[in-house]
């Protein structure tokens, strides 16, 4: 059966839980969502929330809320732009949208689960006439290089390709660009900061 992704529905939120503690384990557990934070995001934005399915079991989840560029391109953290996972933020005349999360089980990466997310996202932009896609990405790759180099140094290598990030790399190739750094964006032992990332249609 192949996996297909789709609306989020509330049958899914304690798959969901479970969900971001495989794909996050170095996160610091309360900035994991909870239950009722997913319950909050299909009530604010229903169809800004997706699900990647094989059968009935949840394999990937993708997250995200509507927001102004005066406030998502000024410099903030995982927990304040969230709204402690609220999505308090969330503005339905927000031109731009904000991926607050997006991951793929470990037993099923490689296998175009992300880029399938991705071009859910891409589509609702498109449906709803935003500006694009703005979020905090991921740099866990930095953590093997944080004593031999700035944050700035490695995200510069990585966007001129010398370097090659498992998360910032592949949104790149997504057709991403780099705004910025959020420095010390999230809570995780290995990498607390994010690249600023961009993308317009």
């Amino acid at each position: 059966m192949p996996v297909i992704v789709t609306q989020t529905q509330p049958e899914h939120i304690p798959q969901l839980v479970i969900h971001q503690r495989i794909c996050f384990p170095t996160l610091d557990p309360d900035d994991h969502f909870s239950a009722e934070n997913f319950a909050a995001h299909l009530r604010l934005f229903p169809e800004g929330q997706h699900v990647a399915l094989d059968g009935d079991r949840v394999v990937g989840q993708s997250s995200t809320f509507r927001i102004s560029g005066d406030k998502v391109f000024k410099p903030h953290t995982f927990e304040d732009i969230v709204d402690h996972g609220n999505f308090g933020h969330h503005d339905p005349n927000g031109e731009w949208l904000y991926g607050a999360d997006i991951s793929v089980h470990p037993d099923y990466r490689g296998r175009g689960i992300s880029r399938m997310l991705y071009d859910a996202r891409k589509a609702l932009i498109r449906r709803l006439g935003l500006r694009g896609m703005v979020a905090g990405g991921m740099v866990p790759g930095f953590a093997a290089y944080q004593d031999q180099m700035t944050i700035e140094e490695y995200v510069a290598a990585v966007v001129a390709g010398r370097m090659s990030d498992p998360t910032l790399t592949p949104q790149l190739r997504n057709g991403f660009t780099v705004r910025g750094i959020l420095y010390h964006h999230i809570r995780d032992g290995r990498v607390p900061h994010a690249a600023l990332i961009v993308w317009e249609p």
